[in-house]
């Protein structure tokens, strides 16, 4: 009796891992097909493409920005270069972590940009400001923008795959698991690219923090 519950339960897993699979190619010959159409020069397509991935650029760009206002400049950044460049792509090869790469990329100029405009207009805290947020530190959001520049510089220092992976893991809060499905590679693989990633991002912000970067 218990040899027959275990073989059904066997019986059952493998049936959920095929159905699993079967979806996962579905859906990957749905957005193969979006992509070819897109070059096609299929604007609909195109379309459908962004509604299917705009909410993941958005909150990733969310997470890394700090900003609804510049999170919503970064998405519409990345999908003009995903349209621009999609003849880069390769079509056979998961879309979501190039998008993720262009993604970061784009954050990554606004950030420059955006760390320029402090450093050429000083901030200043205005005393109505103050009084009308008495509860507020008039120096916090310098305080967390000067941290979102040390996460980047200490990303800069990362070969891209350990990028990509602590990214995906550390910022966007996937599984492992996830993460590996992502960059096709193993769990095993993505668990030592995060721990090196980890270390060097560490080091680089010491580094910073001593004043040596």
């Amino acid at each position: 009796m218990e040899h027959g519950h275990s073989a059904a339960l066997t019986q059952s897993a493998l049936l959920m891992s095929r159905i699993r699979d079967t979806e996962r190619t579905g859906e990957s010959a749905e957005v193969t097909s979006l992509v070819q159409r897109t070059l096609g020069g299929d604007t609909a397509a195109f379309e459908e493409l962004i509604v299917r991935y705009e909410r993941r650029v958005f909150t990733l760009a969310m997470k890394l920005l700090g900003s609804s206002d510049d999170a919503q400049d970064a998405a519409q950044e990345v999908f003009l270069r995903v349209f621009k460049y999609l003849h880069r792509f390769d079509a056979q090869k998961p879309i979501e972590p190039w998008l993720v790469q262009v993604t970061v990329n784009v954050c990554r100029n606004i950030g420059r940009i955006r760390q320029r405009c402090w450093n050429t207009f000083p901030v200043t805290v205005d005393p109505d400001l103050a009084v009308a947020h008495p509860s507020r530190d008039p120096h916090a959001g310098l305080a967390e923008e000067q941290q979102r520049q040390m996460l980047w510089k200490a990303l800069d220092t990362l070969p891209q795959k350990e990028r990509l992976a602590v990214i995906l893991r550390d910022i966007d809060g996937l599984k492992t698991s996830e993460v590996a499905q992502l960059l096709g590679s193993s769990e095993t693989t993505v668990r030592s690219q995060v721990s090196r990633a980890r270390v060097r991002m560490k080091e680089a912000i010491d580094q910073m923090m001593g004043g040596r970067l």
